[in-house]
């Protein structure tokens, strides 16, 4: 009968308490087991995707031991299991590893954690000795054993750790979203994902470093629209979810970022903003805004937007300013489509459209109303009167001479009808239909004219 002295504890400990856990370290306390114990091997297994793969091991003789157990209907017991080949029991784990290796007798301690799952186990055996010990003995094993189940726990543990870590940047490596933490007061960065940090050089670049500086080289101090404020209550406690979009300045992409504060590991408060790009997004908005406001074929704003700046103008002007509203209709355009074919027509709007902008006073000013018809819109403490029927003349003079349309001269004269804000109206609506009414009054008399409202009485 085997008998161990209360000095291998001290042995034992002094190895595990002065040592990170590595392999190494672990072999030496295997073949310090196995040589106060008297058994040939000890082998450490650990779990993974419910299989038990072999970690380390120590052998007195060459085997070959079996690289990965699938071990099934085993009893979990908290506690040191030995087994001989002559006194066994087929529900415990240590009599299944004793038929495994064919063993004469074997001792097994699990690996559980707090959930009472197994994670993995120690196990000492021997081929061709049945060990027995004393009760003072299996005391003493039992101690080490456990000692050595704590420390191989620590790895288990750290590999664990890392493996969440690992499984949590994957995740956030991969939504989609864009992730990073910074001290809410100091703003050093803390934690940042990989597409966040892959446009700033990696996350080496960032980690550590103060958010502004990080993302905006050059700059001094804390952003004048960082939401840190937004995020926290009077308290300065963690409050609400902060959201707004953002422009990266050196690219032009657009992001929806979301802000909010929490507590860090170490108890400090953190600002956490992620951030998803809506570039694509921003970009078709853009695109249904363009629809929705520009004419297509010229790309003036439209009768939509003649609307809102009239109303926008109207709503701004002082108490003695003046506004005109001047409506252009085109002559005999009918014919040129008659005549040449509607992408002739079109190309004329176009040229209409580029004439109108390239004049000083109308630039920003022009609409297509529709059709054939343009609008203007003038105002401001220099625009007169004179200069409306100034503008008109230089208009109608221009249309004297041809426009070249499809390699054709085509002549057409204008109409032009002008309104004056506030005598003829004071909302958009009065406005152009005042000035639509003194177009029509000009084409009445044969067109290539301007009449203005007040001219109608």
């Amino acid at each position: 009968m085997k008998r161990l002295t209360a000095d291998i504890i001290v042995k034992i400990s002094s190895m595990l308490l002065e040592n990170q856990v590595d392999t190494h370290n672990i072999e030496n306390v295997m073949k310090e087991l196995c040589d106060v114990t008297s058994f040939e091997y000890a082998a450490i297994y650990e779990i993974n995707f419910n299989k038990f793969y072999l970690k380390e091991s120590y052998q007195t003789e060459s085997i070959s031991l079996t690289p990965f157990l699938s071990l099934e209907n085993y009893q979990i017991e908290d506690k040191v299991q030995y087994a001989s080949y002559k006194n066994r029991d087929t529900q415990y784990l240590a009599d299944q590893l004793l038929d495994i290796y064919n063993a004469q007798s074997l001792l097994v301690v699990p690996i559980i954690d707090e959930k009472k799952c197994m994670l993995g186990f120690i196990t000492l055996f021997s081929l061709t000795t049945d060990i027995e010990y004393d009760e003072k003995s299996k005391e003493i094993l039992t101690s080490l054993l456990y000692m050595f189940v704590h420390y191989i726990d620590r790895r288990i543990y750290i590999k664990k750790l890392d493996t969440s870590m690992t499984t949590l940047d994957t995740i956030l490596n991969n939504s989609g979203i864009d992730v990073y933490v910074n001290d809410y007061d100091s703003h050093d960065i803390l934690y940042v994902n990989q597409s966040m940090a892959a446009p700033y050089g990696g996350v080496k670049k960032l980690m550590g470093r103060k958010c502004w500086s990080s993302l905006f080289p050059g700059q001094t101090g804390p952003c004048e629209f960082c939401p840190k404020y937004h995020i926290v209550d009077e308290n300065k406690e963690p409050s609400n979810v902060y959201s707004w979009d953002y422009q990266r300045p050196f690219d032009g992409s657009w992001f929806r970022v979301f802000s909010a504060a929490f507590y860090w590991e170490n108890g400090r408060l953190a600002h956490v903003i992620s951030s998803a790009d809506i570039t694509d997004n921003k970009r078709n908005e853009e695109r249904i805004e363009n629809l929705a406001n520009y004419d297509q074929l010229t790309q003036l704003p439209n009768r939509r937007m003649l609307m809102k700046e009239c109303k926008r103008r109207i709503d701004n002007a002082t108490e003695n300013e003046k506004g005109y509203v001047l409506f252009f209709d085109i002559d005999g355009f009918k014919n040129v489509n008659d005549g040449y074919g509607h992408d002739a027509g079109d190309e004329f709007l176009i040229k209409l459209g580029e004439f109108f902008s390239n004049i000083p006073i109308l630039k920003d000013s022009i609409y297509r109303n529709g059709g054939d018809e343009f609008v203007a819109i003038l105002g401001g403490e220099h625009i007169t009167e004179d200069n409306v029927r100034d503008l008109s003349a230089f208009i109608i003079n221009r249309f004297t001479k041809p426009w070249s349309i499809k390699g054709n001269d085509v002549y057409c004269n204008i109409s032009i009808g002008v309104s004056c804000y506030p005598e003829d109206g004071t909302v958009a609506d009065m406005l152009i239909q005042k000035a639509d009414q003194a177009m029509y009054n000009v084409k009445k008399f044969g067109g290539a004219g301007v009449c203005f409202g007040h001219e109608l009485n």
